[in-house]
């Protein structure tokens, strides 16, 4: 069976059993409360199930072998989660006892989802910069698609065996096995997918009793890899958004188009009203006579002639009073 195959094989039972609930991996009332990896440092992480503050910390004794392992052809199907819920991290590492009732995802990540970029796909925040050892969340500075994966049995059908087990988690690209360093490189088609095939295989064992040391693989040197990695990227990116909006347009719901009929109103016959204004026709002048007297009627002319006489005869009292006052003074008695 070729791999591509065996991709399109996993993916359509993980989209076959997303119609039915999710399963519960494990029953919590058999998981004892100190059941845990063998101390090797003060402090236990339960996020990462790993002990940390002392010893050291990339010594094979760390490495335990997992108690459990996620089939994703069994434990995919629906829960609670809504849209932009991020993946369940137990559930890629086989241990979520929620089930239906987990309010993250269990299914392997797909093209159509989205997640920050300072995110991984199990919600978990990113940093700057990657760890000295390479592993944890990984850096929001750079997409990887590529797995370390040490620790393995070489042999010479390495390389099938490592695509048996890692093709579940989605489309792989490459896979290079270095035979010399009992090593491989896992290149897959999302970010996101070998984010989730990291946290399901680590600490896992193939088809020998190995225990795999899973770490995220450093940027290639070549510039000529770099750019078909960007121009990789963008791609992904553009056909990305072309399913999300084909997903939207396909969920809007359909309205029947109806033709509209505007209706005019009919005009009615207006009455005409006829308005009667009254015209403000010129008084004719009186042609008899050209004088400017003609003006003015023989009454007002008459109170005109009354009032210089009563003026006159006013001023000719006020000349006999002030001469009765002086009394015959003359002024030529004051130069003798």
């Amino acid at each position: 069976m070729s791999l591509k195959t065996r991709v399109k094989d996993v993916q359509a039972s993980a989209e076959a059993n997303a119609g039915g609930p999710a399963r519960l991996q494990v029953d919590p009332d058999t998981i004892p409360d100190d059941d845990k990896p063998a101390q090797s440092g003060s402090v236990f992480n339960i996020w990462y199930l790993k002990w940390s503050g002392g010893g050291d910390s990339s010594s094979k004794s760390n490495y335990t072998k997992s108690k459990f392992r996620t089939n994703i052809k069994k434990d995919s199907g629906y829960t609670r989660a809504r849209p932009g819920s991020s993946i369940c991290l137990f559930f890629s590492r086989g241990c979520c006892y929620l089930g239906k009732k987990c309010p993250y995802y269990h299914r392997i990540p797909i093209d159509s989802d989205y997640f920050k970029p300072t995110q991984d796909c199990f919600g978990r925040d990113k940093t700057s910069e990657y760890r000295d050892d390479m592993d944890g969340v990984g850096s929001f500075n750079r997409s990887n698609r590529t797995l370390y994966v040490g620790g393995l049995n070489v042999t010479d059908k390495t390389e099938s065996i490592v695509t048996k087990h890692f093709a579940e988690f989605g489309q792989i690209e490459k896979i290079r096995v270095l035979h010399g360093k009992s090593c491989a490189f896992i290149t897959y088609r999302l970010e996101s997918q070998a984010q989730f095939a990291k946290e399901a295989m680590q600490n896992q064992s193939l088809d020998a009793n190995e225990v795999l040391n899973i770490r995220w693989a450093n940027e290639d040197p070549n510039p000529q890899a770099q750019k078909q990695e960007k121009r990789r990227m963008e791609e992904i990116a553009l056909e990305t958004v072309k399913k999300l909006l084909a997903k939207v347009e396909d969920q809007k719901p359909k309205i029947k188009k109806q033709k509209v009929e505007v209706e005019e109103p009919e005009e009615e016959d207006v009455e005409e009203v006829e308005v009667d204004i009254k015209k403000i026709e010129p008084v004719p002048l009186s042609t008899s006579s050209s004088s400017p007297r003609n003006f003015f009627d023989n009454s007002t002319l008459d109170k005109l002639a009354l009032s210089r006489i009563n003026k006159k005869q006013l001023h000719e009292e006020k000349q006999k009073a002030v001469s009765a006052l002086v009394g015959g003074y003359e002024s030529s008695e004051d130069e003798e």
